[in-house]
C-alpha cells in the first residue's frame, strides 16, 4: 500500500427506491462471467456524495479537491455477497477494499484521500467475491 494512502470501505445504505434518472456515464454493462448473484447498475467516481448519490462524477480530477470517491450501486442483490475496490495508481494496486452487499439493493463505496504523489493515471477494477471484473473506472489526477 502507497505510504498515506487512505482508503475505506463504507457499506452506505440499503437502498429500496430507484431513481428517476440515470446519468448515461455512470450506466454499467457487467462482465461475462460476473456473479448473477448481483447486478452492478451504477459506477462511478466522484468528487463528493449527497444522500446516496455520486456528485460530479468525472474522469479527472484536481489534487486539491482532497478526496474522491469509486461509487457503486447494486440493483439486484440476492444474497449476502462481498465485491472489491482494487485502487491502481500507474498500474500498480495500492489498495484493495472488500465490501458487503446486503439483499435486495446496495450502494457503497470508498474514499481516496489525495497527496502529490498520487498525480497521474488511475484506475479502480470493481470485482465480485470470486474476483470477476464487473467494471473498470479510469481516472486522473491532475494539479
Amino acid at each position: 500500500m502507497v505510504l498515506g494512502l487512505v482508503l475505506m470501505g463504507l457499506a452506505v445504505a440499503n437502498l429500496f427506491f430507484g431513481r428517476a434518472s440515470v446519468q448515461a456515464q455512470d450506466m454499467v454493462k457487467p462482465a461475462s462471467g460476473a456473479n448473477a448473484n448481483i447486478a452492478l447498475s451504477r459506477a462511478g467516481i466522484c468528487e463528493a456524495l449527497e444522500n446516496l448519490n455520486p456528485v460530479n462524477t468525472a474522469a479527472v480530477f484536481s489534487v486539491t479537491q482532497g478526496q474522491i470517491y469509486c461509487f457503486t450501486e447494486f440493483g439486484a442483490v440476492h444474497s449476502q455477497t462481498v465485491i472489491h475496490h482494487r485502487w491502481y495508481h500507474r498500474d500498480a494496486l495500492t489498495t484493495e477494499i472488500r465490501l458487503k452487499l446486503y439483499p435486495p439493493r446496495w450502494a457503497t463505496y470508498s474514499v481516496l484521500k489525495l497527496r502529490e504523489v498520487d498525480k497521474g493515471p488511475w484506475k479502480v477494477e470493481i470485482t465480485d467475491a470470486e474476483g470477476h471484473v464487473l467494471s473498470v473506472l479510469r481516472f486522473s489526477i491532475v494539479d
